[in-house]
């Protein structure tokens, strides 16, 4: 046992010394009002999700991403129908490895392949929303320099399974528009 963790720490060291780090991360904000006759619905979100990652080499990156979302929502049209809530809180945890496929000028081309995991807190439910997914997204960085670095997700391909209480909720998902998300990396 002490010879497998010593092999560890040695892989774990010889890694990180030879890859190159970066911090960066994505927020995120919307709002919506729905106006029907008198009555009006709200619905905020907000998330934000700081992520650290390696540079093993110039095709393969190591990362994990750690995400907050908070949702406030105050339905006034629907009511009940959809589960009228007044707030909610998610922790998501999303390991991935990136693969640069390719590069031209300080523009590159990638796609992220990972896991996913998110718990989620909705106002007045006695239990959480658990969910595990796998995925992959395809991307855009482009390099503003030596260290700073911003990137754009073009969409993605997954499978989630979210469960919550007796609810089961298995999602497919294939869309290149839908889900467009920014961020900026620093390098260390």
């Amino acid at each position: 046992m002490k010879k497998l963790v010593l092999s560890a720490l040695v892989a774990v060291c010889t890694l990180s010394a030879s890859a190159q780090s970066w911090v960066g991360g994505e927020v995120g904000f919307n709002s919506s009002t729905t106006k029907l006759g008198g009555a009006k619905t709200t619905a905020t979100t907000f998330t934000v999700a700081p992520e650290v990652g390696f540079t093993l080499n110039d095709k393969i990156d190591l990362a994990v991403q750690v995400g907050y979302g908070h949702a406030s929502h105050n339905d006034k049209i629907l009511g009940a129908e959809i589960g009228d809530f007044e707030r909610a809180n998610a922790v998501e945890v999303h390991p991935y490895v990136r693969y640069t496929y390719a590069r031209t000028g300080a523009l590159s081309f990638f796609i992220d392949g990972g896991l996913n995991y998110a718990t989620a807190h909705v106002k007045g439910f006695d239990k959480n929303a658990n969910t595990f997914g796998v995925g992959f997204q395809p991307g855009l960085a482009y390099g503003l320099g030596e260290k700073v670095t911003l990137v754009a997700h073009l969409g993605d391909i997954s499978y989630n399974h979210t469960k919550w209480g007796n609810l089961k909720n298995d999602q497919f998902n294939l869309g290149f528009t839908n889900a467009i998300t920014f961020g900026v990396y620093f390098g260390l």
